[in-house]
């Protein structure tokens, strides 16, 4: 008898194409900008696959397949109609593990904070009842670009992040959001790859 594979599962808002791209165009300037620095001479740098950038609402983390439906029926409740949110592209920054950065992302903007954190806090509250434990850090809205490696000095992540978030986002039209994804990752040797389980409102 064989047991089926947990599934690794996110709540996101998907980017349009136009934001993809933008995307991908910051991180070849940033990669640019790194390989014109000598003390950064052969650094490696995780670079997200531009196709893969999303804005993460919930990480659920593994599952066993069993559990799908019950999560499913929550986000529903959680999103019975379209958050209409207009997110604008904002500036590039990193986030700090316990001493140095180890995270390159660029942040969203919206004159409805309260709205989207409160899209987020919802769908936190319904994901508790299908048992999804609760996030404790506050939701903090931002697109990962890159991520440093474990074995990097503190001073050579520093200097990554100084010279990433000195470059300037690219100009891309703001977009509403329509729909919130439920997320299947697959980890791989090649970075991770993602599937849409299915959107909300359908």
């Amino acid at each position: 008898m064989t047991t089926e594979r947990a599934l690794r599962l996110f709540v996101a808002i998907e980017l349009p194409e136009a934001w993809l791209r933008a995307l991908g165009e910051l991180q070849e300037r940033m990669q640019a900008a790194l390989a014109e620095d000598e003390a950064l001479a052969g650094v490696r740098v995780r670079w997200v696959r531009p196709e893969g950038i999303h804005l993460t609402l919930k990480f659920i983390g593994e599952v066993a397949p069993e559990r799908l439906p019950p999560i499913r029926d929550q986000i529903a409740l959680a999103v019975p109609q379209a958050p209409e949110i207009e997110l604008a592209l904002g500036r590039t920054a990193s986030f700090s593990g316990r001493r140095a950065p180890r995270v390159v992302w660029a942040g969203v903007g919206t004159q409805q904070p309260d709205v989207l954190r409160r899209l987020a806090e919802d769908i936190e509250t319904w994901l508790a009842a299908a048992d999804v434990p609760r996030e404790r850090r506050g939701f903090a809205p931002h697109l990962t670009l890159a991520r440093l490696p474990n074995d990097l000095a503190d001073g050579l992540r520093a200097r990554v992040a100084s010279v990433t978030g000195a470059v300037e986002s690219p100009d891309v039209a703001p977009f509403k959001i329509e729909h919130v994804s439920l997320m299947q990752s697959f980890l791989g040797p090649g970075g991770a790859r993602y599937e849409r389980l299915g959107w909300w409102p359908g």
